[in-house]
């Protein structure tokens, strides 16, 4: 009997495996023109078969609809091409959790970032080093405003917060860029930018293998720069700010290292400092945190309810527009369940939202696709974003003069 059972066992196994082998080997191989189109039917039957919830911005039919345009067209478009076509496809599910990343071994050396509405070029390496803290105008000759228009389709998005924190880091990737025909080229890249006088400037972009140790020149982790700007590499740390009778908490990310302690051992180091009367102010700094698992603040949160810091004028939460994910739902518990006063800027997701992220690569290409299996619905604000009760943003001239708005404005009205 027992070796009928043990037969049975291993028949099922090898007839599921064959099962499993057979659904991945079908959208497998042929040329080239073949495999892209067999990683779009993939895309097609997996990404709505897995995620919580594809069609709540755009119908199965206008899903499709976009699956079958690419196709139709690819036998027409180089792979740079394809693959843009793959993000926006993912972006248009309307889902900031929801999107395709492929792989490219190449960048070109700079970084960028929104200031108001406009981009600058924030860090390269010394090559390029004559053009640093310059407004981007043009990317080979085309006006930026266009760019902008050609890349926007391309990311998930659910407010305006998520295109400033991603398009910047498209605009140092050779192969997205040639996606849109922005650039016909992997290589080199012509960027017009100008001065703090108006002046123009033309210089030509290399690229660099991305497995490179590029030497920027700027390195935040320097005590020179603003607080917000220290210690990136951690996942969270805190500063005593004796002068301002402050703690200052900056919460990078929603995952727990103990090799610089638990959160819970420096969440009691923080109302040790509260208790004793060195420190009336709390401030939470989560405006550099993109996710991970919430939670980690529950001690925390409810330290605070249980204390006098429970003031808004004594309690200050930091925002911006890389907070994001988990990084929100502990910043909207604050914002829900204390009385904390939030500063900074809007976030880029929404308080209540699609996350819980699982993945799956398309069989050829390789591409990433990224997709939510939860919809997080526990606060009673339905906005598009968490917004700040005080706007405070950093400016050009903030950034190049080491300036913190935000925790200057705390500093100065608490």
């Amino acid at each position: 009997m027992k070796r009928y059972i043990t037969i049975c066992i291993l028949m099922f196994l090898i007839l599921l495996s064959t099962a499993i082998s057979g659904c991945g080997t079908q959208y497998l191989g042929g040329n080239r023109d073949e495999k892209w189109t067999k990683d779009l039917e993939y895309l097609r039957k997996a990404l709505p078969r897995k995620s919580v919830d594809s069609f709540f911005n755009i119908s199965e039919d206008e899903f499709n609809d976009e699956i079958d345009d690419l196709e139709e067209k690819i036998c027409d478009l180089n792979d740079e091409e394809i693959t843009d076509g793959i993000y926006k496809i993912t972006a248009s599910i309307g889902d900031a959790h929801t999107n395709a990343y492929a792989r490219y071994n190449g960048r070109f050396p700079v970084q960028f970032y929104y200031f108001g509405n406009d981009i600058y070029l924030i860090n390269t390496t010394e090559k390029y080093d004559q053009v640093l803290n310059y407004k981007l105008k043009k990317i080979n000759g085309m006006e930026i405003e266009h760019v902008e228009n050609l890349l926007k389709p391309l990311i998930p998005h659910e407010n305006e917060a998520n295109i400033k924190k991603l398009l910047p880091t498209f605009l140092s990737r050779p192969d997205i860029l040639k996606g849109v025909s922005i650039t016909d080229s992997l290589d080199k890249v012509d960027f017009e930018l100008e001065d703090s006088n108006g002046n123009e400037h033309n210089i030509e972009i290399e690229a660099v293998n991305d497995d490179n140790d590029l030497n920027w020149i700027v390195e935040n982790n320097d005590s020179s720069y603003p607080l917000y700007r220290q210690n990136s590499d951690l996942n969270y740390w805190y500063k005593y700010l004796e002068e301002a009778k402050a703690v200052y908490f900056k919460y990078n990310s929603c995952i727990e290292d103990e090799d610089i302690g638990t959160i819970k051992d420096m969440t009691d180091e923080i109302f040790n400092l509260i208790d004793s009367g060195k420190a009336d102010k709390l401030i939470i700094d989560v405006r550099n945190n993109s996710g991970g698992s919430d939670g980690y603040l529950n001690e925390l949160i409810e330290g605070i309810k249980a204390r006098n810091i429970n003031n808004p004028d004594k309690l200050f939460v930091i925002i911006g527009r890389e907070t994001f994910s988990s990084a929100i739902i502990e910043a909207a518990r604050l914002d829900e369940e204390t009385n904390a006063t939030l500063v900074g800027e809007m976030t880029s997701g929404k308080p209540n939202h699609y996350g819980s992220v699982g993945n799956f690569k398309l069989p050829n290409s390789k591409i990433s696709i990224r997709y939510s299996t939860k919809y997080i619905n526990i606060f009673k604000n339905q906005g598009n974003s968490l917004m700040p009760d005080v706007l405070k943003e950093v400016s050009i001239d903030d950034y190049i003069n080491k300036k913190d708005p935000a925790l200057d404005y705390i500093l100065k009205n608490s």
